[in-house]
């Protein structure tokens, strides 16, 4: 059955709310950021030369994009703390619904954003569910959508996010990570006998099956804090122990969502090298990634269309472990070349389609 929303809730679905635009330009230092916090290589972030010769000038990772809807934490003025995705901590003030997570993030990479731009954004309230009882607690699932334009109006991305606002079960004892049931099973590796396809490989040389090589790293509280830090994520719970353990009911403090999709980035660009080019990610965050956790991050190719467009596609379905524990899982969907001749990066307008 059905429950009604509160009053005023239902009329901010589907409205663009908080356009804003970002109060600082764009800048390679913060992909540089971003990159050193995952150890990404990708020589079309580092070297000038190949970001020319593929993308037409130097671009920031993709997995930045989150990062010019966060403001500074404080700014001279502000009475309060300046928070990113302002209508996920209104939905929680206006449910009455005190912790929250986020469960699912999509992105669409359209655009690539360069040094220099200037990126506006605005928030789209989506859905919001019915009363739910998870694990957590019992609260409500909302979707928010967050649209990413240039200074010239281009469509740089569109992030959805999905939260779930909740009061805390009794039943659950503090300190305790909360698990969902829904993790699915880890594609196989390559060690387990998976064929392993080509490094930097051309559309045409990949098949459905193809195993990634895995990418693995021992996580430390220095990496949960770097990535916090790249992404402008000030939320405590990633960098402050007792908040983490004694507000969120975590072991520790934890990977944040933009930290997880920047090592996604870099497992996917590792095969692809710096021709290919990610179009889509999404993921489900089951169990938050510790300090201490060894992170792996396996792959496999589950479909190659090409679109109408003749862009050839390859499809990938994503499992992050934290040592034995399915932590995320997700699926992403990354241009490769045609031919020798053919540059994803110089696809625009129609004729990208992520």
């Amino acid at each position: 059955m059905t429950v009604a929303l509160p009053d005023g809730i239902a009329e901010l679905i589907g409205r663009p709310m908080y356009l804003e635009t970002a109060d600082f330009p764009v800048e390679m230092a913060y992909g540089w950021n971003t990159l050193a916090a995952t150890e990404n290589g990708n020589p079309l972030y580092w070297e000038p030369a190949v970001a020319e010769m593929l993308a037409g000038g130097r671009i920031l990772p993709l997995s930045t994009l989150s990062l010019w809807m966060r403001p500074h934490r404080w700014s001279p003025g502000a009475t309060t703390e300046q928070v990113a995705l302002q209508v996920h901590f209104d939905l929680k003030e206006r449910l009455d619904l005190p912790e929250a997570i986020m469960s699912d993030n999509t992105i669409a990479f359209h655009e690539p954003v360069r040094p220099g731009d200037v990126i506006s954004h605005h928030q789209v309230l989506r859905s919001v569910s019915d009363p739910k009882t998870t694990r957590l607690g019992s609260g409500r699932f909302w979707v928010i959508d967050v649209e990413y334009h240039n200074q010239r109006g281009d469509l740089v991305g569109v992030e959805s996010y999905t939260g779930f606002g909740y009061r805390r079960s009794d039943a659950d004892p503090a300190g305790e990570p909360q698990k969902s049931s829904r993790a699915g099973s880890p594609p196989p590796t390559a060690q387990d006998g998976g064929p392993r396809a080509k490094p930097d490989p051309a559309h045409d040389q990949v098949r459905v099956g193809d195993v990634l090589p895995e990418l693995t790293h021992d996580v430390t509280a220095t990496t949960v804090v770097l990535g916090a830090l790249a992404s402008r994520d000030w939320r405590p719970m990633h960098h402050d122990y007792r908040f983490a353990t004694e507000r969120n009911g975590t072991r520790d403090i934890f990977l944040n969502t933009p930290n997880q999709l920047a090592w996604m980035e870099r497992a996917i660009t590792d095969w692809t090298g710096p021709k290919g080019r990610p179009g889509r990610i999404s993921f489900r965050m089951h169990d938050p990634v510790f300090p201490g956790d060894t992170m792996t991050i396996a792959s496999r190719v589950s479909a190659t269309p090409v679109d109408s467009a003749g862009c050839g596609w390859v499809e990938l379905e994503l499992v992050l472990r934290g040592d034995d524990r399915t932590c995320t899982t997700g699926r992403a969907r990354v241009a490769l070349p045609m031919s020798s001749s053919d540059n994803p990066w110089l696809r625009r307008g129609d004729d990208w389609r992520p």
